[in-house]
């Protein structure tokens, strides 16, 4: 048995879920705390994916963090240092203080001494209705050990790529999902970019994501501060006229380019370049810039930039997360 949610997006999922949550949910000691867990997997399909910021205010999600770790992994990055500006207890979860075991990004592109998603592509390219597309987090060698000494472990374990219609799909498969900070929380931004990227690498439509989550759960001190959250569904539409619905910009604009661009926003992403892929500079890099101002302390200046960025989601999520503080 399962539990299914059909959600059109993060913010119906995650409302979705609570509910049910607290209707089924049974609870169990960690060694982090009691936590409310689904006695059986859940399995939660979003049909617009790209609807990926949460505007809750009990939720408080930081988009800043949530959007720029997810370029962090596209990157194929693993170090502390980088995104650690953007969250400043993450670097705990490290076991070095450097580098994270379990990063994701660092698991696609490079752990197996293989570009995983560039495989990944060559095999849907090649062979279009492939169903050996499969992406790896998990690595027995490293992560199936006879020790809890280390902090960080892969919790979403494999990826499934499937194309079919002309449109891309994908399946996560996730070993543990915290419910609130997880699931619907970073690892909706995070998958839900990589779907994204994915099928406009490779000139697809951006189908359903489908998070298949052994274990779902939500620590009891953090689901109380949601209590009381009324459903958002269709907040997405507040961030046009009315008559208008949301379409974000695309994530890629010249698939040729956008990797290497990438590789140059993290370097520097203050730096206004001649991105070919307007996503980077007119989303990415006002994000960065506000955030940094943020940081030092100008607040004005952090509020007024935020207020530039283009996708209207992110714009919202971004002015808002500044609100709530001033």
């Amino acid at each position: 048995m399962t539990h299914t949610i059909q959600a059109r997006n993060v913010s119906e999922a995650l409302y979705l879920a609570k509910q049910g949550i607290e209707a089924t949910g049974v609870q169990v000691q960690t060694r982090n705390g009691p936590v409310l867990e689904f006695p059986t997997p859940v399995v939660t399909t979003y049909t617009h994916s790209r609807e990926r910021a949460l505007f809750y205010p009990e939720r408080d999600a930081n988009p800043f963090f949530h959007l720029m770790e997810a370029f962090w992994m596209l990157a194929g990055r693993n170090d502390v240092k980088w995104i650690n500006q953007f969250n400043g207890r993450i670097n705990t979860y490290s076991d070095d203080g450097v580098s994270f075991h379990g990063a994701y990004g660092y698991r696609w592109r490079n752990w197996f001494g293989k570009d995983q998603l560039k495989l990944a592509m060559h095999r849907l390219t090649t062979y279009p209705n492939d169903r050996r597309t499969v992406v790896s987090m998990w690595d027995a060698n490293h992560d199936l050990v006879t020790t809890n000494d280390g902090k960080d472990y892969p919790c979403n374990t494999q990826i499934f790529f499937q194309v079919r219609d002309e449109t891309l799909n994908m399946t996560v498969v996730n070993r543990s999902n915290d419910m609130i900070w997880g699931a619907y929380g970073a690892n909706a931004v995070h998958m839900s970019v990589l779907l994204e990227y994915m099928a406009q690498m490779l000139g697809l439509q951006v189908g359903h994501y489908v998070q298949f989550s052994n274990n779902l759960h939500a620590y009891v001190e953090v689901l109380d501060k949601l209590q009381g959250m009324q459903p958002q569904y269709s907040n997405y539409e507040l961030v046009e006229p009315s008559t208008v619905p949301y379409e974000p910009p695309p994530l890629v604009d010249q698939p040729s380019t956008f990797d290497q661009e990438l590789a140059q926003f993290m370097q520097d992403g203050t730096a206004s370049h001649d991105y070919n892929n307007k996503y980077l500079a007119q989303t990415a890099v006002p994000m960065y810039q506000a955030w940094q101002q943020w940081k030092g302390k100008d607040r004005e200046g952090a509020l007024f930039t935020a207020m530039c960025i283009e996708d209207k989601a992110w714009r919202k999520a971004c002015t808002e997360w500044f609100e709530r503080r001033l």
